[in-house]
């Protein structure tokens, strides 16, 4: 029975070394994956932060728009006050002057 035992022995031995290959095989497999999906990972961080830092500016750059097209109308309206004066103060020269030739034609 010595000779028999052996046989199985082995038989169970040479599962067991199958079994292990797949399983080094299967582990190597996985570390491959999970590389790989940290390293997408990483790149999609990137990507995230450069979108993130871009909308950021956007940001920046249309609350910069808004404040310049406050600042142009605030402007707009202080030129048609000023505008509005001259005109009134151009008017009284003018009536003046009405004044004055109408002195002398006296």
């Amino acid at each position: 029975m010595e000779p028999k035992r052996v046989v199985v022995d082995l038989q169970q031995l040479d599962l067991l070394e199958q079994k292990i290959v797949k399983a080094t095989e299967l582990i190597r497999s996985l570390r491959k994956e999970r590389d790989a999906a940290h390293a997408k990972a990483r790149d999609l961080e990137k990507s995230l932060q450069a979108a993130q830092s871009q909308a950021l500016a956007s940001e920046k750059s249309a609350q910069d728009l808004r404040d310049l097209t406050q600042t142009i109308d605030l402007l707009h309206e202080e030129r048609q006050t000023i505008r509005g004066r001259v005109s009134q103060m151009l008017e009284m020269m003018a009536g003046l002057d009405e004044g004055g030739e109408a002195r002398r034609d006296h």
